[in-house]
C-alpha cells in the first residue's frame, strides 16, 4: 500500500554513504587537497564532499610541515567552523602523535569577522580606537535610541548600513553615490548611515561589519602594520567562496602581501547572497584574479539519487555565467522524483501534511524531513495546518509565521482594535513609522465595531497597504499580510485567534526543545543542510523565478539549492490557485527533461494535466484583492472539514 501524500513506493532505509570525514579522499578530492599552485580554487558541487576535501587539506599541510598557527581557515558562519574544527580535530586524533586539544582549540578557525576581530584586539592598527563589539540587538537598540528609522520602515537600518560596509563605502562615500544616482530613498539610507556610525562612534562600538572595515583601512593605511599581520600566516583555506563580498575579497588580498597560499573551495551554482553582496565574479573570474591558479572540479555527488542529481543539473545547466562542470551520482537510485499540482495553498497545506505523516509512518524521523520554499508566506499555510495536526516544527529562514513584520502588525492591531485594553497586542505593534502611521490611519479606515472576521479583513487591507516596500518584498509583505488576516478570520472570535497563536508558539518550542522535528525553511535558510527527503513548495512561475527578481539566473540557483538538499524522496509542488489563477514553475520542466519517465511520478493526473496546460488566462480585477472569494468551495470542504468562515476584501 502507497503511503499517503503521493510518494508511489519508499525502498529500504538505506543508502550508499558519503564518506566519512575519517575515510580517505577520493582521487579528485585528494588532487584538490594536495595541489600545489599558489592559488587554487576547489569548484565542489553539493554532495562532492567539500568539507571532507577541506578536512584534508589541512590534514595534508600539517604532514607537509606547516605549523596549525599559520594556516587561517575561514567558514561561512561560526557554528560552521565549529563543527569544522570537530572534524579536523577527530582526523589529528586518529593519526596519534602528541595532538593537544586544548592548543587545537586555539588556532585561527573561524569566520572572516572572527578572525578581523581578533587580529583588532590582539594587533590593533595604528588610529583604531578601542571598541566593544556591539551585536545585532545593541546595535537595534542604538538605531531605536536615535530613531534612525528609514522612511518605509520597511528595510532593516541594519541591513541597509551592513550592506555599504560589504562594499567598504564610508558615509560619505554613501552618501555622494546617492547624490550622483539623485534617489531621494538612497539620499535618506546614507544620512541615516552616517549617524549612526556617529552613535556607534560615541558608544565605543563596532559593528560586524565595522570589523572587516577597520582592518582594512589598518592594513591600506600603514605598509609595516601589512606586513606584519600579513606575515602571520603562510596559507589561507576559505570556504564557501561563491559568497564573499567586495570587503572579505579586499581583506583577504592584504592578508596575501607577504606571500600566503590561498585555497579556496565553494560552488558558483550555489550563491545565492546577492542581497548581501556577495558577488558571484569572484568564484567566476578567480583565475585572472589571483597569481599562479589552478582549478579542481568534484563531481561525484555523495549526497543525492541519480534522479535528484540529474534533474538538478539539468536545471542549473540553463544558466549561462557560470563554470562548466557536470556531477556523476554515486547512487544508482532512480526513485522518481513526484510532481504535485494542487487546488490551492490549503490543498497543499493538506498535501504537505500527508506526505510527513505517510513517510513518518514507515519509519522515516520527523529530522530527516524539511519544507522549503522561496518566498515566506508560502510556508505559512502549511506551517499552521502541521502545527494544528500535532507535527512537531522547526522554522528556520523566514522565522516564525507569527514573528513576521507584517503578520505581527496584522495581529496586534486587529487584537488591539477589538480590545484597546489589550497590552500584550500593542507590545506586538512595536514601534516605528510605520505602526505610527497605522495608529493614525486606523480610526478613519477601519470601523472597530464590526464582527471580527470583518475587522480581520478591513486590517489585514491598511497593513498590506501601509508604507508597503516595493518590488519583492512589497509582494511577499502583502501575501503574509493577507494570510495573517485570513488566518484570523477563519477563527470567528479574538478569544479563538488568540488561542491559536499561543498553542502554535507553544508546539513550536517543543519540537525546538525536542530536537526531533520536520524543518519548514526558507530556500536561504537551508543552504548547506541535508535531508531523506524534501519537499520544494510553491514552485509557481510567479514565485521560480520571483516576478520582481531582476536576475533570473540567481532564481535558478535558488531551485537548484533547493532540490539539491534532498537525499533520496524530492517533491516539487505547485498551486493552481495562490491568491490568483499561477501557472507551474518553468523550473519543473526543465528539471523533468533531464529524467527518463520511470523517474517521473505525478501526484494524480490533475497534476499533470496542470504541469502541461497553458498559462492561466488573465482575469480583469472587478475590485480590490480578495483575501479568498467567499463562495469558492475551500479545501477543507472537499475533505470532509467543516467549512471554515471566509471573509473577502
Amino acid at each position: 500500500m502507497s503511503p499517503p501524500g503521493g510518494i508511489a513506493t519508499l525502498p529500504a532505509m538505506s543508502e550508499p554513504a558519503p564518506p566519512a570525514a575519517e575515510s580517505p579522499l577520493d582521487p579528485e578530492q585528494r588532487l584538490a587537497a594536495e595541489a600545489e599552485a599558489d592559488s587554487v580554487l576547489v569548484l565542489a558541487g553539493p554532495g562532492t564532499g567539500k568539507t571532507t576535501t577541506l578536512v584534508g587539506r589541512y590534514v595534508h599541510l600539517l604532514e607537509q610541515g606547516a605549523a596549525p598557527a599559520r594556516i587561517f581557515v575561514s567558514t561561512f558562519t561560526a557554528r560552521a567552523a565549529e563543527e569544522l574544527r570537530g572534524r579536523i580535530g577527530a582526523r589529528l586524533e586518529t593519526r596519534g602523535g602528541d595532538f593537544d586539544a586544548e592548543r587545537f582549540r586555539r588556532m585561527p578557525i573561524g569566520t572572516l569577522h572572527g578572525m578581523a576581530l581578533r587580529l583588532l584586539q590582539r594587533h590593533p592598527p595604528p588610529g583604531c580606537p578601542r571598541f566593544r563589539v556591539f551585536d545585532e540587538q545593541a546595535c537595534s537598540r542604538v538605531i531605536a535610541r536615535h530613531r534612525l528609522y528609514l522612511g518605509d520602515d520597511v528595510r532593516k537600518p541594519t541591513d541597509v548600513f551592513g550592506a555599504y560596509k560589504d562594499r567598504l563605502m564610508s558615509p560619505a562615500a554613501a552618501l555622494a553615490e546617492a547624490k550622483v544616482r539623485n534617489d531621494a530613498t538612497l539620499v535618506e539610507a546614507a544620512e541615516a548611515y552616517g549617524r549612526y556610525q556617529r552613535a556607534l562612534a560615541e558608544e565605543g562600538g563596532f559593528d560586524f561589519g565595522d570589523l572587516i572595515m577597520e582592518l582594512v583601512r589598518g592594513l591600506e593605511e600603514d605598509e609595516a602594520y601589512r606586513a606584519r599581520i600579513a606575515g602571520f600566516f603562510d596559507h589561507l583555506l576559505i570556504d564557501e567562496y561563491q559568497d564573499i563580498n567586495p570587503a572579505q575579497e579586499r581583506m583577504l588580498r592584504l592578508l596575501r602581501s607577504e606571500g600566503a597560499r590561498l585555497w579556496a573551495v565553494g560552488d558558483d551554482d550555489q550563491c545565492l547572497y546577492a542581497w548581501r553582496s556577495a558577488d558571484p565574479a569572484f568564484i567566476l573570474g578567480f583565475e585572472t584574479a589571483w597569481p599562479d591558479p589552478a582549478l579542481f572540479r568534484l563531481s561525484r555527488n555523495y549526497r543525492s539519487s541519480a534522479t535528484i542529481v540529474n534533474a538538478a543539473g539539468a536545471l542549473i545547466g540553463a544558466n549561462r555565467r557560470r563554470h562548466a562542470k557536470d556531477q556523476v551520482p554515486h547512487s544508482a537510485s532512480r526513485l522518481a522524483l513526484t510532481i504535485a499540482g494542487l487546488d490551492d495553498d490549503e490543498d497543499e497545506a493538506d498535501y504537505v501534511l500527508r506526505v510527513v505523516k505517510g513517510l513518518s509512518g514507515r519509519g522515516m524521523p520527523w529530522n530527516e524531513m524539511a519544507v522549503l520554499y522561496r518566498a515566506g508566506h508560502v510556508g505559512s499555510r502549511i506551517q499552521i495546518r502541521l502545527a494544528e495536526a500535532g507535527i512537531p516544527l522547526v522554522v528556520r529562514g523566514a522565522g516564525e509565521f507569527w514573528q513576521l513584520g507584517p503578520v505581527r502588525l496584522t495581529a496586534g492591531l486587529a487584537r488591539l482594535l477589538s480590545n484597546p485594553q489589550d497590552m500584550d497586542a500593542r507590545a506586538m505593534l512595536g514601534h516605528g513609522k510605520r505602526v505610527d502611521k497605522l495608529l493614525q490611519q486606523a480610526p478613519e479606515k477601519i470601523d472597530a465595531d464590526v464582527p471580527w472576521p470583518a475587522l480581520c479583513r478591513q486590517v489585514g487591507r491598511l497593513v498590506s497597504a501601509t508604507a508597503r516596500p516595493p518590488g519583492e518584498e512589497g509582494l511577499q509583505w502583502r501575501d503574509l499580510a493577507f494570510t495573517a488576516a485570513d488566518l484570523a478570520a477563519e477563527c470567528g472570535t479574538v478569544a479563538a485567534f488568540i488561542a491559536l497563536m499561543e498553542e502554535q508558539r507553544r508546539s513550536l518550542r517543543r519540537a525546538e526543545s525536542g530536537g526531533d522535528a520536520v524543518v519548514l525553511s526558507t530556500i536561504h535558510g537551508a543552504k548547506g543542510l541535508e535531508w531523506s527527503a524534501v519537499v520544494v513548495a510553491g514552485c509557481e512561475a510567479d514565485l521560480m523565478p520571483h516576478e520582481s527578481s531582476p536576475d533570473l539566473e540567481e532564481e535558478r540557483r535558488l531551485m537548484y539549492v533547493a532540490a539539491t538538499r534532498a537525499k533520496r524522496w524530492l517533491v516539487l509542488s505547485f498551486a493552481a490557485e495562490r491568491r490568483k489563477a499561477v501557472a507551474p514553475s518553468p523550473y519543473i520542466a526543465e528539471m523533468l527533461s533531464g529524467l527518463d519517465e520511470d523517474q517521473i511520478r505525478y501526484h494524480d493526473p490533475q497534476s499533470r494535466a496542470r504541469l502541461h496546460a497553458g498559462p492561466p488566462q488573465p482575469v480583469k480585477a472587478d475590485g480590490p484583492l480578495r483575501l479568498r472569494p467567499e463562495l469558492k468551495v475551500s479545501s477543507g470542504m472537499r475533505k470532509g472539514r467543516a467549512p471554515s468562515k471566509r471573509t473577502r476584501f
